[in-house]
């Protein structure tokens, strides 16, 4: 005798809920990505940790399933634990230029979560018709601890031909130029106007041309497997991109 519609019916209701309690296998619906504080990319404001790479890479995420928490790490201590492995807490972090080096144990987005541009920033009158790096030669640069040098400056480095001088934190950088212990400084583009804004009575300005500007990224630690995870955050960053946000996000800071 064949079984009513009714009996159908409730064992498709039953088998629907039991496969909606099983966990799918590998997903991920929070993660903590970490970085250093980089005024306005990221701002932290007492327990608040927030900026224009924050907002963007939340809301990216937020429109992919899933919630990122944010946390902070000494800029050259997080690249050092991400680098460890299976050993490090860290599995997610911002924002990273690719280099063959960190592709060893990075995995990056393909969509960037910026374009960084590189400045070199000065007193007025130090370089009165700047032209680029070789204008360097002979002088000293304030450059931020763990900061990767763009290829012409660091051969120029190597080779003693310009001086760089690291800090921890990018105010330290510009006031030591602003007290002339600095020929220059090297920084984002945005981040030295943000420091400048917070300067007072201050002649430093951002040379033209910029040095560089480069793509920087957000990555996953490798030894963790979470390469799944770059898809859905390029996805979300590209619907950023082409719907506004992303442009609104940055306005909300600069």
């Amino acid at each position: 005798m064949m079984a009513p519609p009714s009996f159908w019916l409730a064992r498709i209701v039953c088998l629907l809920g039991c496969m909606l309690a099983l966990p799918v296998v590998g997903q991920v619906r929070e993660i903590v990505c970490y970085s250093d504080v980089f005024s306005p990319y990221v701002i932290q404001d007492g327990d608040d940790i927030r900026g224009i790479d924050v907002d963007a890479i939340a809301e990216a995420g937020r429109r992919v399933g899933i919630k990122v928490r944010f946390q902070l790490l000494p800029w050259v201590r997080l690249e050092r634990d991400i680098a460890l492995g299976e050993r490090s807490d860290v599995e997610c972090a911002f924002a990273y230029t690719l280099t063959d080096a960190r592709k060893a144990y990075m995995d990056f987005t393909t969509v960037p979560v910026k374009l960084t541009e590189l400045s070199i920033f000065a007193r007025t009158g130090t370089f009165p018709s700047f032209k680029g790096i070789e204008d360097l030669k002979g002088k000293t640069i304030g450059i931020r601890r763990g900061f990767k040098l763009p290829a012409a400056m660091q051969a120029m480095v190597d080779s003693g031909v310009i001086q760089m001088e690291e800090v921890n934190r990018d105010p330290q950088n510009f006031e030591k130029l602003a007290r002339g212990r600095l020929h220059a400084v090297l920084s984002n583009r945005e981040v030295g106007n943000e420091v400048l804004e917070q300067m007072v009575a201050t002649d430093i300005v951002a040379l033209s041309p910029s040095v560089q500007t480069t793509p920087t990224y957000m990555v996953f630690n490798k030894a963790k497997g979470l390469n799944a995870l770059i898809p859905l955050f390029d996805r979300g960053f590209k619907s950023m991109v082409a719907d506004g946000t992303y442009r609104k996000i940055r306005a909300r800071y600069l």
